[in-house]
């Protein structure tokens, strides 16, 4: 089972709880362990400074993703991490790459889930 936490701090529209959590179970199938995952979504402010303090690039990007570093035999449900999602980018480049919204999370979600 997974447990996420989903942060939200960012006032641009962004698809629900439900969606979120059916995206990572996609994205973590292949886990037969119980795992935690946290997902914050951001806005641009946010995004450029986690990027720029991280990264040292100074623009939000679309997905940031902090693997945990703490031995699974340490903690009763294994850390996968946190990703930290910039709402107004992906939302952005669903629309320049001709795709559906919801298609573009689902991209984005999976993929750091991996």
């Amino acid at each position: 089972m997974l447990e996420l936490d989903l942060q939200i701090a960012s006032e641009t529209s962004a698809p629900d709880e439900a969606r979120f959590r059916l995206w990572c179970e996609m994205g973590l199938r292949q886990r037969s362990a119980d795992s935690e995952l946290t997902i914050r979504l951001v806005d641009e402010n946010e995004g450029r400074e986690l990027n720029h303090t991280w990264r040292h690039k100074n623009y939000a990007t679309n997905v940031l993703s902090f693997p945990a570093d703490v031995p699974d035999d340490m903690l009763d449900i294994p850390l996968l991490g946190d990703l930290v999602i910039c709402v107004p980018v992906v939302n952005r480049e669903a629309a320049e790459q001709g795709k559906s919204v919801d298609a573009h999370w689902a991209h984005m979600v999976i993929h750091g889930c991996l």
